[in-house]
């Protein structure tokens, strides 16, 4: 039987001019998108900007190894020189000069108190000593960074909640006036006419409120999870915030200016209506030059786009030192809504059947004591730390039936601050018995660690004491101990006790890093220092727990040196 199959057959003359008619169409394939392999930056990491409204400020960061503890509260250099050189301005006097630029409060950000002028350019030179990978390097890291001229609002296009717009003429100093938008309108867009000039880089839109600022909860998302979250019975509050109530600015986004299909991206900065605050409230424009443009496009993307090669105006490093100056659009938002500071209280408190447990973040843990004394807000809303330490002065007399559970720990510490005996005021006895132990227990840890375990009348710190200062095993109280101090960014001058802390948290966490390593040593050292038995050191200063590392484990702990 004869087949009716016939095999198939391409001739090697074909064949070659089937390979190369591929070739000459340039065939496309997902091995040309495939990222280049480069290698990781490990230097020092820059963030800094020069100004004619501001102070110039330059912050610098060490890039950590990924088994290795941060410490961005302590200096991750042995010596640095960094200098500004340019045309600055005080007061009404301008003149050519190289400033020296100074720490101010945080160790690794450099500040000088001159200010910049509009159009002019400056350079950067920092020089580092520092520890790098366990090696000693120096490092110089360069950049120049130009002043533009700011951005002009020259009017804003509001819209209505009938879904119409009004057309707002704007003179810069003024305020104006807008009605917050409720669902389904709130997604509309308060559109501000710009007018630039076309060298800048782009624009920085960053938005300003405070704690007396509200919220509305008639809005799209509030109305889109109805149903899957329970709205509060007073205010129809669902637990989604749009802005971070302790936070005082959010950043809005930025702007390049580029042109795209015929418009520039400038021509029209949009403001969502979702994102206004109610209250009087500003959005500073941040006009930048093109060395931020580049920080935007190629170094934050390539984070998280392995295929954007990074490029940065650092000579040397990796970040961005840029120049900038500011608009600033005033606004009054007209509205009704709900308070930060009840939206502070109502996501901190969390109850539900989650891992999540309630005052679990650093704002929350500083915001407690104070929601719970009635402090003020202008006390408090630009310094929580400094609010949390004198939230007990605000308890006044009175009945606290109104006060929630979570208010009891904050209670007994305000009565063991104020060292009183009338414990109706802070707790009522008609609470159980169980509540009251829980809560003495909890404001007793609390107090004492805040007082640095400092006896009275009514708070024996005794047994705390020895429990988070000297016992050398892990325990609630020393990670309490630590969780505050974190807090409080480890200011071991303002707060003695975070010494102990510091070293014991180094030695029982087993942290990775010759930053912190170098703060132990000094702390046990200016202890325990190596002089004649003659010579004192303040009583104040010693730290108790350095004396038990040196016996601890049988000399095993890494500060043996030290001891010795």
């Amino acid at each position: 039987m004869k087949s009716f199959l016939k095999k198939s057959f391409v001739s090697p003359a074909v064949l070659s001019g089937l390979l190369v008619a591929i070739t000459a169409c340039d065939f496309h394939g997902p091995w040309e998108y495939y990222p280049e392999e480069r290698e990781v930056y490990t230097g020092i990491y820059t963030y800094g900007h020069i100004s004619d409204f501001t102070n110039p400020e330059i912050c610098f960061s060490k890039v950590y190894e990924l088994d290795e503890a941060a410490a961005e509260n302590f200096a991750f250099y042995d010596s640095a020189y960094v200098t500004l050189q340019g045309k600055f301005k005080m007061g009404e006097n301008e003149y050519d000069t190289t400033v020296v630029l100074q720490t101010w409060g945080k160790p690794n950000c450099f500040k000088a108190n001159e200010r910049g002028i509009l159009g002019e350019s400056y350079t950067m030179d920092a020089y580092f000593v520092w520890d790098s990978a366990g090696s000693m390097v120096k490092s110089r890291y360069t950049a120049v960074a130009s002043i533009p001229k700011p951005v002009k609002v020259t009017g804003l296009n509001v819209p209505k909640q009938d879904g119409s717009y009004e057309f707002m003429e704007y003179t810069e100093g003024s305020t104006v006036s807008v009605d917050f938008l409720e669902f389904p309108m709130d997604m509309e867009f308060v559109k501000c006419a710009l007018d630039f000039d076309k060298s800048i880089g782009g624009v920085l839109s960053v938005l300003n409120y405070d704690m007396e600022t509200e919220e509305s909860v008639n809005t799209t998302i509030n109305q889109m999870l109805e149903g899957l979250t329970e709205a509060d019975d007073s205010t129809g509050y669902r637990g989604i915030a749009m802005h971070d109530p302790f936070e005082r600015r959010q950043n809005l986004g930025y702007s390049e200016n580029r042109w795209i299909g015929g418009f520039n991206n400038l021509d029209t900065l949009y403001l969502m209506n979702m994102m206004l605050p109610i209250g009087r409230i500003s959005v500073d424009m941040y006009t930048t030059d093109r060395a931020y443009v580049d920080y935007e496009r190629k170094v934050k993307e390539s984070v998280s786009d392995s295929r954007v090669v990074p490029e940065s105006n650092i000579e040397n490093g990796m970040g961005v030192f840029f120049g900038m100056s500011r608009t600033s659009l005033e606004l009054n938002v007209r509205g009704e809504g709900v308070t930060m500071e009840y939206i502070g209280f109502h996501n901190c408190d969390y109850i539900g059947n989650g891992d999540e447990e309630s005052w679990e973040t650093r704002a929350c843990r500083l915001f407690q004591d104070i929601a719970c004394s009635g402090m003020p807000t202008d006390d408090y809303q630009y310094d929580l730390v400094r609010g949390n330490a004198h939230a007990y002065e605000y308890y006044r007399e009175g009945t606290i039936t109104g006060w929630p559970k979570t208010c009891y720990p904050s209670n007994v510490k305000a009565a063991m601050m104020l060292d009183t005996t009338r414990w109706s005021i802070f707790l009522p006895d008609t609470i159980s018995d169980a509540d009251k132990s829980e809560a003495y227990a909890d404001g007793l840890k609390r107090y004492c660690v805040a007082s640095n375990f400092k006896s009275n009348h009514i708070a024996d710190c005794s047994e705390l004491e020895e429990l988070c200062l000297k016992n050398t095993e892990k325990n609630y109280c020393k990670e309490y101990l630590w969780e505050w101090c974190a807090d409080r960014d480890w200011d071991m001058l303002e707060y003695e006790q975070c010494r102990s802390a510091f070293v014991s948290r180094y030695y029982l966490e087993e942290q990775k890093s010759s930053i912190l390593k170098r703060e132990v040593e000094e702390i046990c050292n200016y202890a325990f220092p190596k002089v004649s038995e003659d010579e004192d050191v303040d009583a104040e200063f010693r730290t108790p727990i350095c004396a038990n590392w040196c016996k601890y484990r049988d000399g095993k702990s890494p500060l043996r040196v030290i001891c010795e």
